[in-house]
């Protein structure tokens, strides 16, 4: 008589661990966003794709005259935001791959952190929402 009980006890347990819980971030950044870093940037435009924690991120700039292409991917937690950046149109001299870390204002207008590159270079990032 006590198995039929149990069973359902276990049953509800099992059901209850398979529906984990995932990380929903607080905003959608899902958009096209622009370099802001300096006037040495030029027609610079970021696509983000976001589907759910998971971010990937298309790149292209020009700095001083010079065209670049990247994309990344990543994740993003409440609001912070981390991918891994491989470059496929390289600038002579510059990293082909890196990690960049950002974080979104309390507007939910502006990215602002830092990259890290395999060659050991750091500095820092900002991104403007466009749309």
């Amino acid at each position: 008589m006590l198995k039929k009980p149990f069973f359902i006890l276990t049953l509800f347990v099992a059901l209850s661990s398979c529906t984990s819980k995932t990380d929903s971030p607080v905003t959608n950044i899902s958009g096209l966003w622009t370099d802001v870093n300096s006037s040495n940037f030029k027609n610079c435009y970021v696509i983000i794709a976001q589907d759910g924690n998971k971010i990937i991120m298309n790149h292209y700039l020009e700095f001083k005259g010079i065209g670049m292409v990247e994309y990344g991917i990543g994740k993003i937690k409440d609001t912070t935001i981390s991918y891994d950046v491989i470059v496929t149109k390289a600038i002579p001299g510059w990293a082909t791959k890196g990690k960049h870390f950002l974080t979104l204002n309390k507007k939910g207008d502006t990215l602002r952190g830092t990259y890290q590159d395999e060659q050991g270079k750091h500095g820092t990032i900002v991104f403007a929402r466009l749309k």
